[in-house]
């Protein structure tokens, strides 16, 4: 009895029961509202979860969610079906599988935004708050409650950062492996494993090696006897290279600025009003942030030029304005304590 109360008591299970809570009402309530036929990326995945492959060239390698929903759905549809609002638009059970499988990866992105943060020596008040940027990030909610699949890869963002933080051979292990099935743009990441990782080279070159076979004999076996196409995903993703000059101008502009600044909100106040009350704090977060991390935002910038959404890029950006932020609270309560003392 006290080892289950150990293990349900749990810190991490605690936050990441936290981050499900906070994000559940809001997450299904946009899936009741929205309507998934006028969002292209909702309908290839839903078309994939259908075993549906005349989708996205781009999109339809990304099956892992999909087909888990189907799964989901052929087993758990009959019942889910039976909660559908009276006013939501289409199936129901499809998408409601998907809103399962996402809010759970979002909530556990949570979790491991809340590692990260502590891992910067914050204390674990100041964590959880720096973990709320993300839970009430307007995005955030997108994605735990519709058919999309940036959940799965904001969780390999997640484990490369941690695992090169923590030097944690296995989440890093993770992130190779599954990495290349979430998202094409694993590329970056995997740039920054090889060179900023704790791992051997010609150790991460044999796992590099290794997770390229896989995901290259998966799709060569997907191309030829499910799309029967040969190579036209690789050609759709270097048609997106052009896109770095054509969308450099509106990275720039006022009304990017502004989008990027929704994804924050208000608690971009907590780091500003720090630096407010204590000039040259500014500069203690840069010396406290790991010095890769100019690399990881410049891939980031990189990844919201090649898809022109800019907002939906930056928030790859989010787990580091979670730290500064968790890091501005810290130290507002320092300051707090010196002034009332």
């Amino acid at each position: 009895m006290h080892r289950l109360k150990e293990k349900l008591l749990n810190e991490h299970l605690l936050v990441f029961m936290f981050c499900l809570a906070v994000i559940f009402g809001s997450a299904l309530a946009t899936l009741f509202e929205y309507d998934l036929a006028r969002f292209p990326d909702c309908k290839t995945y839903l078309g994939l979860a259908q075993f549906d492959i005349n989708q996205s060239p781009v999109r339809v390698y990304r099956v892992i969610i999909p087909f888990a929903a189907a799964g989901l759905n052929f087993l758990f549809g009959g019942i889910f079906s039976k909660f559908a609002p009276a006013y939501f638009v289409g199936n129901y059970s499809l998408p409601f599988c998907f809103f399962l499988i996402n809010i759970i990866l979002t909530a556990f992105f949570g979790s491991l935004i809340y590692r990260y943060c502590k891992a910067f020596g914050v204390d674990k008040l100041s964590a959880i708050i720096g973990t709320l940027v993300m839970l009430t990030c307007r995005y955030t909610i997108y994605m735990a409650a519709l058919p999309l699949v940036d959940s799965l890869f904001c969780v390999v963002v997640m484990l490369t950062l941690l695992g090169i933080k923590l030097k944690s051979t296995n989440m890093l292990l993770w992130a190779i492996f599954l990495g290349p099935f979430a998202k094409e743009s694993f590329i970056f990441l995997a740039l920054l494993i090889f060179f900023f990782s704790h791992l051997d080279k010609k150790r991460s070159f044999l796992y590099f090696l290794y997770s390229a076979i896989l995901v290259f004999t998966f799709r060569y076996i997907y191309e030829v006897f499910v799309l029967r196409t040969n190579g036209n995903g690789l050609m759709a993703d270097l048609r997106h290279l052009p896109n770095i000059i054509k969308y450099l101008p509106k990275l720039f502009s006022f009304y990017t600025l502004g989008k990027i600044l929704m994804n924050t909100g208000f608690w971009v106040l907590a780091p500003l009003l720090v630096m407010f009350f204590k000039p040259g704090w500014g500069r203690e977060v840069l010396a406290k942030l790991d010095k890769w991390l100019s690399w990881f935002i410049i891939a980031v910038v990189i990844q919201m030029l090649l898809s022109g959404s800019m907002e939906r890029m930056f928030y790859l950006a989010m787990p580091v304005i979670c730290v500064i932020v968790a890091l501005s609270v810290a130290e507002s309560r320092k300051l707090y304590l010196q002034s009332a003392s």
